[in-house]
């Protein structure tokens, strides 16, 4: 097949043509023969392509980027930063004694050889419990059981969160605010907000961006950081600027990754001090828990270096006097861009004590900062706090079918998690952090690799894995609320379940020995580790042997009782109705999220996103039918397991083999997975004979309209004809008037163009802390230009 004109990033994934996107067409050159111009359905895919939309994670090599000579001197000729001490403030914790340390790695063990003894012999060994004439399906007996335990630890900590709450002064920190003048105000820790996104929904940019300027608790600075710098990326930085005023914000174009500035500066340190770990080095040091031999000078160096640079165009930038700024930078994966907003928070923007981390397509409650805030700060050794992070509903019944087990971990999990101060994931939507934990963990958490290769998905579960490590506790509060986007379609929503089992296995088998201080992490291990495959080995079990038929029916009976007996207790406590749903919410856990656990957990080593960006033109990129296989094609024999079996199971028991049409169920739930990738298909195919007949865009619009008089700017002479009265100057203006605006937004304030831009050199900088080459910055000359370059040819 020739080169694919596909809708951009479709066929030509790298965007090497030097073509607009609008000249792209949906087909092939194979497919169509000559000729020029465009495509008059440019939402239908290409046919015959492989065609991904997930976002992509891949990581720029730094020699590989191109800057331009002004941000090589900056780079490499930089002030030296001012931080001999940490700008921020340090919490004084006394150390964990060993004999604590042992003893709680006692308890953890105990912990999952207990999980393993109930779900291994007695939860798939024991399948049906006889009492007497009656039956009791050991598994639901369980799932009640675990429930039960986990709703009581919950309770308990919404008590003493609701305790904290109410006398904590942080969270009363609108009304004291509002009311006391300013000199009687009670000094609060200090907090800014960083916030990360790719390519994201308009609509929803803009509402994240509007519940941060709502936050009642007085933030200090907000931080954007859009992980990416292609033109398809500036929507993002447009948006931004339109939400704060002129002189309140700024946005910044970094021409490379800080992350990769540090990891490369880092490993070039341990060749020079011959101390690059070998594999067994390495491996003793995860066993143990402990660094790497040179790591506190690697580290030293490298964050040096980093902050050297950071010092330099912050000071030259002037960064700390906006309260919004918005940076871009080469496309990697979101745990870089969280990378360069922790460093911006932190040192280039002076907060003292927290930073609170949220994502592009979330909604933050007005008083979300405060409640967190009040728990963080609640006990000296909390380092990170999350909060309740609803799904914002929507006319759709999907949405709303997903929120419900979402309700679940929000109101129950987390919580019974926080009671024992391990909350395991720090959800990212809404979390806050001690600046002074967060810097101590970065290195580490920036660096970590699984299979050889950098970690890219699950960056909160590793944060909150990094802090528990060192004996921190995490904690959950239902006071602060957020609402974050839900995926739109069953298959969307499967992917993004598998990407985060992935992350929970590797965290919580991967990590343990860090772990192995926290008896109840231990018990949430073993159980995820399981819980899926016993479940579904049980149900093939029972459905491939029906001598007993009535096992089946009781196992799942009593299944269906703890299923009950969790909507009862939503509905009570959540007072929604819609709760009512969740029967079939675990119905789509069961047929869809139990496999992908068990395809999760053989698959960790798989380091891709899955789902794609929520822009209006990437979630309307359709799939191809070898890259949704690629996905979820463990769904298919899953299927056809349980519609093979649940036929057999009912011509058997039944002795009736009509019955043996249900297995026709499997194809129907197949189809399913497939729909809407077949749909585009045909659409492909419905709008291809109107392309060969009504030829190429292009050449018949230029045949059906005339082309449009070329406006001059010239004024008109005069030998013009001016008889209907309208002056010369009139009819100019009104020539200017008539020629259409590209854009309406408001001005940008924009650091980092490929522009010269005139900055003004700050007094601080002196010329003994300028190297050679930069005199002429350090000279009494009030201005100096700086030419810098915003999009890198990666």
């Amino acid at each position: 097949m020739g080169k694919s004109y596909g809708v951009i990033g479709q066929g030509d994934l790298d965007n090497e043509e030097d073509t607009d996107s609008s000249d792209r067409t949906a087909f092939s050159d194979a497919e169509f023969q000559g000729g020029e111009g465009g495509y008059a359905y440019p939402g239908v895919p290409a046919a015959y392509e492989f065609v991904d939309p997930e976002i992509p994670c891949v990581v720029p090599d730094a020699a590989g980027l191109a800057m331009s000579p002004s941000e090589q001197q900056l780079l490499h000729h930089s002030m030296t930063h001012p931080w001999t001490v940490p700008p921020y403030n340090v919490a004084e914790r006394p150390r964990r004694s060993v004999h604590q340390g042992a003893w709680r790695s006692l308890e953890a063990a105990a912990g999952a050889l207990a999980v393993s003894a109930l779900l291994l012999p007695f939860g798939a060994g024991f399948m049906v419990i006889d009492v007497g004439s009656f039956g009791i399906g050991s598994f639901g007996l369980l799932m009640a059981a675990d429930f039960a335990f986990r709703a009581g630890a919950a309770s308990l900590n919404r008590r003493r969160v609701n305790k904290i709450i109410k006398q904590s002064p942080i969270a009363k920190s609108y009304e004291t605010y509002t009311t006391l003048p300013r000199m009687n105000r009670p000094k609060l820790p200090e907090c800014s907000i960083a916030v990360v996104g790719y390519r994201e929904d308009e609509r929803g940019w803009e509402n994240c961006l509007k519940s941060l300027k709502a936050q009642q608790y007085p933030v200090k600075h907000i931080v954007s950081v859009i992980d990416g710098n292609e033109p398809a990326d500036m929507a993002m930085t447009r948006t931004f600027a339109n939400a704060f005023p002129e002189n309140e914000r700024l946005v910044v174009h970094l021409p490379v990754l800080l992350s990769v500035l540090y990891t490369e500066k880092y490993m070039e340190t341990l060749r020079v001090l011959g101390q690059v770990p070998s594999r067994f080095e390495s491996f003793k040091a995860w066993l143990m828990g402990t660094p790497t031999a040179g790591h506190a000078v690697a580290h030293e160096s490298a964050m040096n270096y980093v902050l050297d640079y950071l010092y330099t165009k912050a000071t030259i930038e002037k960064w700390a006097n906006y309260r919004a700024l918005c940076f871009t930078q080469p496309h990697a994966n979101k745990r870089h861009a969280m990378f360069t907003a922790f460093l911006v928070g932190s040192y280039a923007l002076g907060t003292k004590d927290a930073l609170l981390t949220t994502d592009s397509d979330t909604r933050l409650d007005p008083a979300a900062t405060s409640n967190l805030m009040a728990m963080l700060f609640s006990e000296e050794t909390v380092a990170g706090v999350t909060g309740d992070v609803d799904v914002d509903r929507r006319e759709s019944i999907f949405p709303n079918v997903y929120a419900l087990s979402n309700w679940f971990t929000a109101n129950v999990d987390s919580p019974c998690q926080s009671f024992f101060g391990s909350v395991s994931r720090l959800s990212s939507p809404m979390a806050v952090y001690r600046i002074d934990d967060l810097m101590d963990v970065v290195s580490p958490w920036i660096m970590q690799t699984h299979f050889g290769k950098d970690a890219a998905i699950g960056e909160d579960n590793s944060l909150a894995s990094q802090l528990l490590s060192r004996g921190l506790k995490t904690a959950h509060t239902h006071a602060a609320k957020a609402y974050t986007d839900a995926p739109n379609s069953y298959v969307r929503w499967i992917k993004q379940q598998t990407r985060w089992s992935r992350a929970l296995y590797r965290e919580a088998i991967f990590s343990s020995p860090r772990l192995n201080l926290n008896p109840w992490l231990a018990v949430e291990a073993t159980r995820q580790l399981y819980y899926p495959t016993v479940l579904m080995a049980s149900v093939l079990y029972l459905l491939y042997t029906p001598a007993h038929w009535e096992h089946l029916v009781i196992w799942l009976t009593t299944i269906g009782g703890a299923v009950l007996l969790k909507t009862i207790y939503a509905v009570a406590v959540g007072r929604d109705v819609r709760l009512l749903l969740f029967p079939l919410n675990q119905f789509m856990f069961f047929l869809g999220i139990v496999p992908s656990k068990v395809w999760a957990l053989i698959t960790t080593y798989v380091n891709s996103w899955g789902t794609s960006a929520r822009s209006a033109h990437e979630i309307a990129r359709s799939e191809s039918v070898w890259s949704r296989t690629l996905h979820i094609g463990y769904l298919l024999p899953w299927y056809t397991a349980l519609s093979i079996g649940l036929a057999y199971y009912l011509a058997t028991a039944l002795s009736q083999p009509l019955l043996w049409i249900v297995a026709l169920a499997g194809v129907v739930l197949i189809a399913h997975l497939y729909a809407d990738v077949f749909r585009a298909k045909l659409n492909f195919f419905v709008f291809a004979p109107r392309q060969f007949q009504q030829g190429r865009t292009k050449v018949s619009d230029v045949e059906a309209f005339p082309a449009a008089p070329k406006m001059t700017m010239e004024k008109p002479t005069a030998d013009s004809d001016s008889s209907d009265g309208v002056s010369d100057d009139e009819q100019f203006e009104a020539d200017m008037a008539a020629v259409p605006l590209r854009g309406t937004q408001k001005p940008m304030s924009f650091s980092g163009e490929q522009t010269d831009t005139v900055f003004e050199a700050p007094a601080s900088r002196k010329s003994s802390l300028m190297p050679s080459g930069m005199d002429r910055i350090a000279s009494p000359s009030p201005r100096v230009a700086f030419n810098r370059a915003s999009v890198l040819n990666v």
